[in-house]
């Protein structure tokens, strides 16, 4: 008796160490990486640190009459004729990846086969041969929702390169600070000539939302408070003026492990709120810009906690563009540095 109940308590154990590993799905053009993507998790499984794992090939060469043609759908949990003993499966799909046409977008799937239960799904962006080396990091990211609470985690998206994995959000909120310069001129029509006015200095603040499309794109909402102000003169020719810019930008991003870079352009919203300094000098200033300005620029980031620390550089031109009535147009750029910081707001699943 005492025999019996130990050999399936043994037999018990064993059965929670095999993982059944189900041949993946794929297209022509992605058949050679996941096939070797299957013989590396096969090799790898076994020396996680997760846990002594073993991994049990499932044999599609002869399938039982409940298992259709080629085996599972890689969203379908395998069945018992084809798993044996194992307690969990993994299943798996590649194809070409949308945002890397070169490269190759491999899933893993992991199933608790009691219950038939999906622990989670993730995947992996795979260049080349030589990125299979990532294989353990990520087949050890994959075991660990068997000990974790894998219902609240597993479903969120994670991107693999080179080695770490970063999470992508569909929304980003940010704030920034800096200053730079303002040249402000006019044009008399009478005479065709242009006048420098001054060049002021420049302080604002600004918040940032950012929608992401995709890896690459997002469109980016701001509301910018700009204070514009003369550092030196006499207090005669004393001028500062305080504005509202509502940019909306288009913003092209690169992002890796640990730095995030993009370009970004668009148009703007130039709103005067108030101004200061004597009539003769602010007579100048005194004009609501054409809509729209333009701004474009540079940003350039880092992963600092569960955000980005960044630095935003960027040039801004607005005046009257289409107004013919006027004696005098006046025109605005300035260039700005900024320093910010931004988080993810809604994790992409």
């Amino acid at each position: 008796m005492l025999i019996a109940f130990c050999s399936l308590f043994s037999a018990r154990l064993q059965a929670q160490d095999i993982v059944a590993l189900h041949p993946f799905r794929g297209t022509p053009e992605t058949s050679a990486i996941a096939n070797q993507f299957f013989q590396r998790m096969q090799q790898e499984l076994p020396g996680i640190a997760s846990g002594a794992y073993r991994g049990f090939p499932i044999d599609l060469s002869r399938l039982p009459p409940d298992v259709p043609e080629g085996g599972f759908p890689p969203w379908i949990c395998p069945s018992p004729s084809i798993t044996g003993a194992a307690a969990f499966a993994i299943t798996g799909e590649a194809g070409l990846d949308p945002d890397f046409p070169d490269a190759t977008r491999v899933r893993l799937y992991l199933w608790m086969l009691d219950g038939a239960r999906l622990l989670g799904s993730d995947e992996m962006t795979v260049f080349d041969s030589g990125d299979l080396n990532g294989i353990p990091g990520f087949l050890e990211w994959v075991m660990s929702w068997i000990r974790e609470d894998a219902e609240a985690e597993a479903e969120v998206v994670y991107i693999y390169e080179q080695g770490e994995y970063f999470q992508q959000y569909w929304l980003n909120l940010g704030l920034r600070g800096g200053g730079g310069y303002s040249r402000w001129t006019y044009d008399h029509r009478e005479n065709m000539t242009t006048h420098e006015v001054s060049s002021l200095a420049s302080a604002n603040i600004a918040l940032q939302t950012a929608l992401h499309f995709s890896r690459f794109f997002a469109l980016q909402p701001e509301a910018e408070l700009v204070y514009d102000f003369r550092l030196l003169g006499s207090d005669d020719d004393s001028f500062s003026a305080l504005s509202l810019n509502v940019p909306v930008l288009l913003k092209l991003m690169l992002q890796g492990e640990k730095v995030v870079a993009g370009i970004f352009g668009g148009v703007y919203l130039h709103v005067p709120l108030s101004q200061e300094g004597e009539y003769d000098i602010r007579e100048y200033f005194e004009y609501k810009a054409d809509f729209p300005g333009i701004v474009f620029g540079l940003s350039a980031g880092w992963r600092v906690g569960s955000g980005n620390l960044f630095i935003d550089g960027r040039f801004k031109y607005d005046g009257h563009w289409f107004d013919e009535e006027l004696e005098r147009i006046n025109y605005r750029n300035s260039i700005r540095l900024n320093i910010g910081y931004e988080i993810g707001l809604i994790r992409k699943r």
